[in-house]
């Protein structure tokens, strides 16, 4: 009898929700690929169990860390240093892909894993024949300082001959995260793009919509840690008297400070035409219903909201890193939606005129430029060629129509 192949993903998750729902889309759309396969993530979310749970992904939780607005880290339990937190993240890791061997290991973002702890176990996995990728979403950093931050952690000395793969969560046409950085040749081949992650799961978008307004502007910032701003903004647009001709529906994120919350839903009380959401870990169905978004421009709200032709208004953050505004700039500059700098988004007045002429474009004729959201269907191909090679015939690719 074969033993199922199994897939293990890693994400840091310092901050936010998009690596664990980055890696967890992956993951779904796997398994459900392959009736043979399953999958393990981990992660240092901590929310691991606010998703809907699947038979064959187990979540392998470590210890929480936290990103600080200068980019410095520090250990969740006040009673760990940081370096103490790593020491345990590591073990922990290192623990698991012994005694769970892998076939394939998948890291997001961080080829060496936050501070080096995937050194060890890369090294054991590559001894061991596993298959290792390394996934990067569409947009990293600004080049120069991305140069900068893989030269400090010492990733140019080990990613030649570490990785199998590199694949781009995105599309070469929109955006090349390593352009310029340095890597040799030889990296660079191993490289290829998916398109973005997007796939729609019809169980979670006909989840109902309850005590919402037929019409609505979504405001989403995705895990809430770094949204407060945007929160603010848009209430301030709405409270300055101009008339938005469309109430609001505001996803906070888990991660909102709870002080800001209650600020926040007092001010929406006061306003009437503003719902707040706490926390929805499927917001599709609001996605779907809304009339239009504001967001940030993270990854994933990014794949959602453009893969569903949504009319989008962009506030990016700056800060730690420029992901989401070279993202965003990019994105406008192939019409696939409208931006507004943060600082910009402090004038209420100003503000309320963006948002209202979001609202009037939304009936608008589709976009001219058409994002590939294929990659979950291309990794699923990826994936089975990985196996092919591995010899595993159990797990025949189940391809929809």
């Amino acid at each position: 009898m074969n033993t199922p192949a199994h897939l293990i993903l890693y994400s840091h998750d310092t901050f936010g929700l998009g690596h664990i729902r980055r890696n967890r889309k992956i993951a779904r759309s796997l398994v459900e690929c392959f009736p043979g396969l399953r999958a393990s993530i981990i992660t240092g979310s901590g929310l691991s169990g606010e998703y809907a749970s699947h038979p064959r992904i187990d979540y392998i939780e470590i210890d929480q860390v936290e990103k600080l607005p200068d980019g410095q880290y520090r250990s969740a339990n006040p009673e760990k240093t940081f370096s103490q937190a790593i020491e345990d993240r590591k073990a922990a890791i290192s623990d698991f892909i012994r005694s769970n061997p892998a076939d394939i290991f998948v890291a997001d973002k961080e080829p060496l894993g936050l501070g080096g702890e995937l050194t060890d176990a890369l090294t054991h996995l590559k001894a061991a024949g596993t298959t290792l990728v390394l996934g990067l979403r569409d947009v990293l950093d600004e080049i120069e300082t991305l140069r900068k931050e893989w030269q400090k952690k010492g990733i140019f000395d080990a990613i030649d001959g570490l990785y199998d793969h590199i694949w781009i969560y995105g599309s070469e046409d929109f955006y090349n995260p390593l352009a310029g950085i340095g890597l040799p040749q030889s990296v660079l081949n191993r490289c290829s793009y998916t398109g973005y992650l997007y796939q729609s799961h019809p169980e979670f978008e006909k989840v109902p919509v309850a005590g919402l307004p037929e019409e609505y502007v979504l405001v989403t910032a995705g895990g809430g840690g770094d949204g407060g701003f945007l929160m603010n903004a848009v209430l301030g647009a709405y409270e300055s008297g101009t008339g938005v001709p469309c109430p609001a529906v505001l996803l906070l994120g888990p991660y909102t400070d709870q002080e800001h919350e209650k600020e926040i839903r007092a001010r929406a009380n006061q306003i009437g035409d503003i719902r707040v959401i706490g926390f929805n870990s499927e917001p599709e169905a609001l996605i779907r219903h809304a009339k239009a978004v504001i967001g940030m421009c993270g990854y994933n709200t990014f794949c959602e909201v453009i893969a569903r032709d949504k009319r989008v208004l962009f506030v990016p953050r700056q800060t730690p890193r420029m992901e989401q505004l070279i993202r965003a700039e990019r994105a406008k500059d192939l019409g696939l939606c409208e931006t507004v700098r943060a600082k910009d988004a402090t004038n209420p007045e100003g503000f309320a005129k963006h948002i209202t002429a979001l609202v009037e474009s939304a009936d608008m004729p589709p976009r001219p430029h058409e994002l590939d959201s294929s990659g979950l269907q291309r990794i699923c191909y990826k994936v089975g060629a990985i196996l092919d090679l591995q010899n595993r015939p159990e797990l025949e690719v189940e391809r929809a129509g």
